[in-house]
C-alpha cells in the first residue's frame, strides 16, 4: 500500500503568520469592491435605467443617473475605503524575515 501520508506534515512547516493578516484583508478588499460595484450599478440602474431622453433630469450638467452613481457614490466610498484602512488594515514588514528594520540610506 502507497504511503499516502502529506509530505508537508513531516517537515517543519512554519506558515508566516503575516499570510492570515494578508488574507484577511483581500476579503476586506473584495468586499468593499462588491459593495462598490453594486452601489455604483444599483444606483444608476435606478435612476437612469428604461428612461427616454426627453425624461432625464440633469444635475450640475450631468445628467442626473451619471451625478448620483459616478462622483457621489465614489465620493462616498472614497471616505468609506479611508476608514477601512485605517481600521481594518495593518502596517506588515515586507522584508524575508519578517522584521521591520529600518532601510539603510543610500
Amino acid at each position: 500500500m502507497p504511503d499516502t501520508r502529506s509530505p508537508l506534515r513531516e517537515t517543519d512547516f512554519e506558515e508566516d503568520p503575516r499570510y492570515r493578516t494578508a488574507t484577511r484583508e483581500l476579503a476586506i478588499a473584495l468586499a468593499y469592491w462588491v459593495a462598490f460595484t453594486v452601489a455604483v450599478t444599483a444606483t444608476a440602474w435606478l435612476l437612469g435605467g428604461g428612461k427616454e431622453a426627453d425624461e432625464l433630469t440633469f444635475v450640475l450638467g450631468f445628467p442626473a443617473w451619471f451625478f448620483w452613481s459616478v462622483p457621489v457614490v465614489a465620493f462616498a466610498f472614497s471616505g468609506i475605503a479611508f476608514v477601512l484602512v485605517h481600521r481594518y488594515f495593518t502596517d506588515i514588514p515586507l522584508s524575508a524575515d519578517g522584521s521591520a528594520d529600518e532601510p539603510e540610506e543610500r
